[in-house]
C-alpha cells in the first residue's frame, strides 16, 4: 500500500512539473508540429518499391545424417549477410551504365555509397514476412528508378552470393582435377611415344606371356595406387579449401576435437591399414572386385568409416564445437567428414605403395630389355587408366558444381512506382511528433531542475524536514490595498489560510501551545511581515490577548503596512526609555484588540540591543501578560538578529515564498537553525497561486469569482 501511495505521489509530482512548465512543453511540441508540416511540404517525394525472395532449407550433410538449427537463427544469419559489404558491392557493380544514369548517379562507386547510406538510415528495410521463410526488401528513394532497381539488384546479388558460397568447394575440386588431368594427358602421350620408339628401335613386335601377365598385374596395382593417391590429394585439396573458410578459433576447436579422440582414431587407422594391405594382397593373387573376400574387406572398411563418422559427430554434438551460424556449422561438419574420407584414402594409398614396391623389386630381376619394355608398358597402361578415371571425375565435379545453386529463390521483383509514398512521410511526421513530446517533457524536467526556486511544499519538506503549517495564496498585485484580513469571519482565501495556520499552531502542542512565536524568513520579500500581522489578527479575533512586536530593527514594515506613525518603539524600550507606550489597535466593530510594539528609531547596533538582558526581561514580562507574543524579525540569511531572537522564543515559524525562495536558501537556513539548536515549529509557503493550491481553495474559488481585499482601518483606541 505504501509503495502504491508513493507511486501515486510521484505521478502527481510529475504532472505538477509539466503544468508548471506547460509553456515549454507546448512550445517544443508546437515546434515539432511546425517542423513536421515543413517536412511534408518541402521534403522531396519518396517512392517505395519492394522485392522478395524465399530461403530454402539446406541440409548439412554428415555421412547419412545432418544437424539442424532453428529457423529463427537461420533467418537472422541471412538478414545479416545481405547487408554485408560483399553483397552490397556485388549489387552496386551489377548496374549497367544506362541504369546508373536513370538513377541520376555518376558511377557504380556512388551507387555503392548510396546503398550503404540507405541501409544505415533505414531507407532500405529488410525484414521477414510474418513467420515465413520469405525475406522482403523495401527501398524508399527520391527517384522512382532507384527504389525499384536497388531492391531488385540487392535480391539478385544475394542470390548469386549465396550460390557462389555453396559452389566454392565444388569449384575448387573441379579446378584441381582439371590440373591433374592435364598432367596425366601429357604423361600418357609421353609414355605411348616412349613405348613406340623402344619397340621400333629393338624390332620388338610383342612380349612374352609371362612378362605380359606381370605387366598387367603391375599396371593394375599402379593404377589402383595412383587412383588412391589422386583421391587422397583431391580430398586433401577439399579439406584445405573448407578449412580456409574457418577462423583460427574454429580450426583450433577441430584440432582439439581430433586430439580428444586420438587414441580411438589411431586404432581405427591401424585397422584400416591392415584391411587395405590384405585387399592389395588378394588383388595380387588375382582376386577381382566381385570376389567374396574382397567384398568382405570392403564391408569392414565401410564399417570403420562409419565408426569414424559417428565418433566425430558425437564430438560435434557433445563438445560444443558447432558454431550457431548454419553456414559455419556445415563447414565444420564437412571438414570432419573430409578428414575421415582423407584418412581412408591415404591409408589405402600407403598400403598400395608398399605392394607396388614389391613389384618394383621383382621388376629389377628381369633382363634389361624386358625390364625396360615392362616399365614402358606399365607406364602407358597406368596413365591410360588414370586418364579415364580423371575424365570420369571431371564430369562428376562439373555436375556437382552445376547442381550447387544455393537455397535462395527470388519470388518477386520490384516494379518502378508511378506515385510517391505518402504514408512514409506521415510515419516520419508521427515520429517527429512523438520525439517532440519526449523532448518537451524532458526539457520541462530539466528546466524545472535548473530553476532552484521552490515550486511546491513537498520540495520544502524534503529539504528541511519541517512540517507544512499552511499555504497562503497570492493576492493580485493590481490590488491597491495590503492583503490584511479584517476579521476572523472574513471568508476569503487569505482568511481561510490564516485560520488554518492559527489552528495548526495551537494544535502543535495541545496542552501548552507556544506563547512566544518568531516569524521570519530566509530572504527578503517572502511576506513574513504580512503573515505576522494577519496571524496576530487571527489569534486576537479568536479571543487571545496578542502582542505584535516589530523586531525588524533594520527594515521595519509593520508600521507601513498598518499606516501608523510612532515616535517610540522597542528600540527606546531597550535603551531604557520607560515612557514608551504599546499601541492598541482594533477593527471598526471593535471585535478584537491587538497590542502593537513598533520598531521605533532605527539603532546603529540592532544585534547588540536584541541580545541584551533587557530584551530577555521584556520577553519574560510579555509572556506572563499575553496569551501569545508574535515577533517579526529580519531575514535569517541577511543578519544574525533572527537567530538571536530564535534562541529566546518558544518556537520559530519560517516563511518561504513560492517561486522566489531558492533551495539553497532553505538548506542554508535549516543548517544554521540546527547548529544553533533553535526550535522550529514549521514553515508557511507564501504567495502561492490559487490554481496551484486548488485542493485547499477549490471550494471557495467556486463561490468567489473575484477577491476584494480590505485594509485594516487606522483607528487608535
Amino acid at each position: 500500500m505504501e509503495v502504491e501511495l508513493n507511486k501515486e505521489g510521484d505521478i502527481k509530482r510529475y504532472i505538477k512539473i509539466i503544468k508548471r512548465r506547460l509553456w515549454i512543453v507546448l512550445g517544443v511540441i508546437g515546434g515539432a508540429i511546425i517542423l513536421s508540416v515543413i517536412y511534408i511540404i518541402f521534403s522531396p517525394p519518396l517512392y517505395t518499391s519492394s522485392s522478395s525472395f524465399m530461403i530454402g532449407r539446406l541440409e548439412s550433410l554428415f555421412a547419412d545424417r545432418y544437424l539442424r538449427i532453428s529457423m529463427e537463427e537461420e533467418i537472422t544469419n541471412h538478414l545479416y549477410l545481405i547487408k554485408t559489404e560483399p553483397v552490397v558491392q556485388k549489387a552496386a557493380y551489377n548496374f549497367t551504365p544506362e541504369e546508373i544514369e536513370k538513377m541520376e548517379f555518376d558511377s557504380a562507386t556512388q551507387v555503392f555509397s548510396r546503398i550503404k547510406s540507405d541501409l544505415n538510415s533505414g531507407r532500405i528495410n529488410i525484414g521477414v514476412e510474418g513467420e515465413s521463410r520469405i525475406i522482403k526488401i523495401v527501398v524508399s528513394e527520391t527517384n522512382p528508378y532507384r527504389s525499384s532497381l536497388i531492391a531488385n539488384k540487392l535480391a539478385i546479388a544475394y542470390r548469386d552470393f549465396n550460390s557462389e558460397i555453396n559452389r566454392g568447394e565444388a569449384f575448387s575440386t573441379r579446378t584441381f582435377i582439371e590440373s591433374q588431368l592435364e598432367k596425366v594427358t601429357d604423361d600418357l602421350k609421353k609414355a605411348e611415344e616412349a613405348l613406340k620408339s623402344f619397340k621400333e628401335g629393338h624390332g620388338i613386335i610383342g612380349v612374352s606371356e609371362e612378362i605380359r601377365n606381370f605387366v598387367e598385374q603391375m599396371g593394375v596395382m599402379e593404377t589402383e595406387y595412383r587412383r588412391a593417391r589422386l583421391d587422397a590429394q583431391t580430398l586433401r585439396q577439399e579439406l584445405e579449401s573448407v578449412r580456409s573458410m574457418l577462423t583460427e578459433r574454429q580450426q583450433a576447436l577441430l584440432s582439439e576435437a581430433s586430439e580428444t579422440s586420438y587414441q580411438i582414431f589411431d586404432n581405427l587407422k591401424s585397422q584400416l591399414a591392415g584391411l587395405e594391405r590384405e585387399r592389395a594382397d588378394l588383388m595380387i593373387r588375382g582376386h577381382g572386385a566381385s570376389d567374396e573376400k574382397i567384398i568382405s574387406i570392403e564391408n569392414s572398411i565401410n564399417k570403420i568409416r562409419r565408426q569414424m563418422s559417428d565418433m566425430f559427430r558425437n564430438l560435434l554434438q557433445e563438445g560444443s564445437v558447432i558454431d550457431p551460424l548454419e553456414d559455419v556449422r556445415d563447414l565444420l561438419q564437412k571438414s570432419l567428414t573430409l578428414k575421415v574420407n582423407y584418412t581412408v584414402a591415404k591409408t589405402k594409398e600407403d598400403a598400395l605403395e608398399g605392394v607396388l614396391s614389391t613389384y618394383q623389386n621383382e621388376l629389377k630381376e628381369m633382363p634389361k630389355r624386358d625390364l625396360q619394355l615392362a616399365r614402358l608398358e606399365r607406364e602407358r597402361t597406368a596413365n591410360e587408366k588414370l586418364y579415364l578415371m580423371l575424365m570420369e571425375k571431371k564430369q562428376q565435379s562439373q555436375i556437382e558444381e552445376a547442381s550447387e545453386l544455393g537455397n535462395i529463390a527470388i519470388i518477386s521483383l520490384a516494379k518502378t512506382p508511378s506515385s510517391q509514398n505518402i504514408s512514409s512521410k506521415l510515419k516520419n511526421c508521427i515520429m517527429f511528433l512523438f520525439l517532440g513530446i519526449f523532448i518537451a517533457i524532458g526539457a520541462a524536467f530539466v528546466a524545472d531542475y535548473m530553476d532552484s526556486a521552490i515550486k511546491d511544499s513537498e520540495e520544502v519538506i524534503g529539504l528541511s524536514g519541517l512540517t507544512k503549517l499552511a499555504s497562503i495564496p497570492l493576492i493580485s498585485e493590481n490590488e491597491n490595498s495590503i492583503p490584511i484580513i479584517v476579521d476572523d469571519n472574513y471568508n476569503l482565501y487569505m482568511g481561510e489560510a490564516i485560520r488554518r495556520l492559527r489552528t495548526n499552531i495551537k494544535l502543535s502542542k495541545v496542552d501548552k501551545p507556544p506563547s512566544l512565536l518568531l516569524v521570519t524568513s530566509p530572504d527578503v520579500g517572502s511576506g513574513k511581515s504580512i503573515v505576522a500581522i494577519n496571524l496576530a489578527i487571527s489569534f486576537a479575533s479568536s479571543g487571545d490577548k496578542v502582542l505584535l512586536v516589530d523586531a525588524d530593527l533594520r527594515r521595519p514594515a509593520i508600521e507601513e503596512y498598518l499606516k501608523i506613525q510612532a515616535s517610540k518603539g522597542i528600540t527606546e524600550l531597550l535603551n531604557g526609555d520607560d515612557n514608551t507606550e504599546i499601541l492598541t489597535y482594533s477593527n471598526i466593530d471593535a471585535t478584537f484588540f491587538i497590542d502593537i510594539l513598533p520598531s521605533g528609531k532605527l539603532p546603529e547596533n540592532p544585534s547588540e540591543l536584541l541580545d541584551s538582558d533587557k530584551m530577555k526581561e521584556l520577553i519574560s514580562e510579555w509572556k506572563r501578560y499575553y496569551d501569545i507574543v508574535i515577533f517579526d524579525s529580519p531575514p535569517l540569511l541577511m543578519v544574525s538578529d533572527g537567530f538571536i531572537l530564535g534562541s529566546m522564543v518558544d518556537k520559530t515559524l519560517l516563511v518561504v515564498a513560492y517561486r522566489e525562495t531558492t533551495r539553497e536558501m532553505i538548506s542554508q537556513t535549516i543548517t544554521q537553525l540546527n547548529q544553533l539548536d533553535i526550535s522550529t515549529l514549521g514553515f508557511v509557503i507564501n504567495k502561492v497561486p490559487l490554481e496551484v493550491e486548488s485542493a485547499y481553495y477549490g471550494y471557495y474559488k467556486d463561490k468567489y469569482k473575484k477577491e476584494t481585499v480590505k485594509s485594516l482601518p487606522n483607528t487608535k483606541i
